[in-house]
């Protein structure tokens, strides 16, 4: 054969192929990266052909297409497993594919995304595909606070495949059948001896809501795609890429009266995230991991075009579930450098029986130390109540904050003053011929010369009392300066 016919065959052999093998992931990778910017690797890869007996055609690429394109210029490594080919269960080969492409996306200081869509690991294979499994989650391990990594689960991933997409920085839930499970819904079904829905026991539902793993959920893969587009334009392309900012820079010196507002009716009750919005470049706030405990805001927004992590109290009593998705939102932003804006409402913690026997002491320990280790930029704003534990966890001086800032509103002590005065002043309270009023007037007196936002500021614990409107100049201004700095 000429080398005329072997050109000819070759292009003929790849152009089949491509139609044959490949086409659902083919088509996910098309929906996420740039147009015509997709490179593969190790396209012709086979199984590895030992399979202990078990008849089954190779295949090439072995299930899973692997390489490397851009996502609105930026280079971002990829991996598709294929259900079509194998149910796009994981062998030897499909493995070694998946973690090369991680390990190229380290050494080329990128982000990796992987698109989940497994049956598992591959029985024929026996511990060969265990052996590759490991290696996946081993090269994951390595990837992780180094550069970015995102697992788009596209349909079910038991055991390894849901290890390996936990062990990503995001986790995002796309369509109906998508499902992480530690073992798979067959097998609960025969331990329980009863049917079940594989939604009910690993579904988006289940994981955006009431284990947290899953920080976004998305209907169909075009929606998927455009989330993961979205998502990455928060992130650097890895741990060591500079903190700069976008060009369309929304005006530092913008001011909002609706704060005011707020401020003046706090009491009656009001909506966080309406306040960050406010405070934030306009239409730029991105919340990560809303339905899962809803009460602690994490997310991510720009502020004068710099990407900027958010934490912030949506429910003033916080409970386990909600410091510890602080902690580890607040670790992932440190790792990338990114500067972190907290806004604080914290009353305590959720009062009772169930809540002492949840790992609350733990996961506050560990929102505690997130904060305190945090090498980056932080910023807070404490716009009502800061008592006692949770106010010393959450971003406060004490913990490093660079600059913590007070709306005329809030109330910071170790406990509020109605509780205070009934401790402190009981007896005065009790002797008093109108108790009632003789409270009011002990309340009063603690909240101006103990918990009121003036005190805090003269003990070096505030650095400035602002007018709520003037929050998003106040902010913008420190974090310019502190950028610089760090």
């Amino acid at each position: 054969m000429g080398s005329k016919d072997r050109m000819a065959g070759f292009a003929g052999q790849r152009t089949d192929k491509a139609r044959e093998q490949g086409a659902v992931c083919r088509d996910r990778l098309a929906a996420l990266l740039d147009a015509d910017s997709f490179v593969e690797i190790d396209a012709r890869v086979r199984s590895s052909g030992i399979t202990f007996g078990f008849e089954r055609e190779p295949s090439d690429g072995d299930g899973v297409v692997a390489g490397y394109g851009t996502i609105d210029g930026r280079p971002v490594y990829v991996a598709a497993q294929d259900p079509d080919v194998h149910g796009g269960s994981i062998g030897r080969m499909h493995a070694g594919k998946i973690a090369k492409a991680i390990r190229l996306a380290i050494q080329a200081r990128a982000p990796f995304v992987g698109m989940f869509d497994s049956g598992g690991a591959r029985i024929e294979e026996g511990v060969l595909a265990l052996d590759g499994m490991g290696e996946i989650l081993s090269a994951l391990n390595a990837a992780s606070g180094d550069i970015p990594t995102v697992a788009a689960v596209m349909g079910p991933c038991p055991g390894g495949v849901a290890v390996a997409a936990a062990q990503c920085d995001f986790v995002l839930m796309c369509g109906p059948k998508a499902g992480l499970y530690m073992n798979g819904p067959a097998v609960v079904a025969a331990s329980e001896r009863k049917t079940l829905e594989p939604s009910v026991l690993g579904g988006a539902a289940v994981h955006t809501a009431e284990t947290g793993l899953a920080a976004f959920a998305y209907e169909d893969e075009a929606a998927c795609a455009a989330g993961i587009r979205q998502l990455l334009g928060y992130l650097p392309d890895s741990a060591d890429a500079p903190v700069f900012p976008f060009d369309d820079r929304d005006d530092a010196n913008r001011t909002d009266d609706g704060l005011d507002r707020i401020a003046e009716g706090l009491d009656a009750g009001y909506n966080m995230r309406a306040v960050i919005a406010s405070v934030m470049d306009t239409g730029s706030v991105l919340e990560t991991s809303a339905a899962y405990a809803p009460g602690m805001f994490t997310g991510f927004a720009r502020l004068t075009g710099y990407n900027v992590g958010v934490v912030a109290n949506a429910d003033p009593l916080m409970d386990a579930d909600m410091a510890g998705k602080a902690a580890r939102f607040v670790r992932l932003c440190d790792a990338f450098s990114i500067p972190l804006i907290t806004f604080t409402d914290a009353a305590g913690f959720k009062i009772g029986s169930e809540y002492e026997k949840s790992p609350v002491i733990r996961q506050t320990a560990e929102m505690s130390s997130a904060f305190a280790d945090c090498t980056i930029p932080r910023l807070g704003v404490i716009v009502g109540k800061a008592y006692g534990t949770a106010f010393a966890a959450m971003n406060s001086k004490q913990t490093g904050a660079d600059m913590v800032y007070a709306w005329p509103t809030a109330d910071i002590g170790v406990v509020s003053a109605d509780v205070a005065a009934n401790i402190i002043y009981r007896k005065e309270i009790g002797a008093s011929e109108n108790p009632m009023t003789a409270r009011a007037g002990f309340v009063a007196r603690y909240a101006d010369e103990v918990t009121a936002p003036h005190v805090a500021a003269s003990l070096g614990l505030v650095d400035e009392i602002i007018q709520p409107a003037a929050t998003r100049p106040r902010l913008a201004s420190a974090l310019d300066m502190l950028v610089s700095a760090y």
